[in-house]
């Protein structure tokens, strides 16, 4: 395991990432309406992981080092 830092400084960047969390987070429970399990994330940090998360999901399937 690896620990990555970044700094998000420009407030308009900032408040771009808490709508796309919003967006994802209303998407999340439309799809899972009355199923249990969805959890939404509660903060910027807990979406920027899971994008990066992802993101590197993607490298590794791209590249074929999974």
């Amino acid at each position: 395991m690896e620990t990555y830092g970044i700094a998000i400084t420009d407030p308009a960047h900032v408040a771009g990432i808490t709508a796309a969390r919003e967006a994802y987070n209303a998407a999340l429970l439309a799809l899972a309406e009355g199923e249990e399990g969805a959890q939404p994330l509660a903060t910027n940090e807990e979406y920027v992981q899971f994008v990066m998360a992802r993101a590197a999901e993607s490298y590794a399937r791209q590249y074929g080092t999974e």
